[in-house]
């Protein structure tokens, strides 16, 4: 199993609040995507962590060469200009129980 971790810290409440909803938006395209196990949201007052579950590593950047990787996070989201602080972390596991 594969995650992908972006966390977005020192965003204001509006901003945080813009991005949960286009992250809601978007979620449901995924689980069309091969290799694709599931999307979570988490979040307080100013960071926000979207989390992504994959099969492989290889199915993680399938989706992000592709079109819907794109659309997904091009300026048509209507995301903030500045909403904080993004790292991208990637860890390779998996489920114990």
């Amino acid at each position: 199993m594969f995650v992908a971790v972006t966390r977005i810290s020192n965003l204001p409440p509006q901003a945080r609040d813009h991005m949960l909803a286009a992250f809601r938006k978007a979620a449901p395209d995924l689980k069309s995507f091969a290799g694709f196990l599931g999307f979570e949201l988490w979040h307080n007052d100013d960071t926000l962590e979207a989390i992504s579950r994959w099969e492989s590593r290889e199915a993680m950047e399938a989706y992000a060469k592709s079109g819907m990787f794109a659309a997904h996070h091009g300026p048509e989201t209507g995301a903030p200009a500045t909403h904080g602080a993004a790292v991208i972390e990637s860890y390779e596991g998996e489920v114990v129980v």
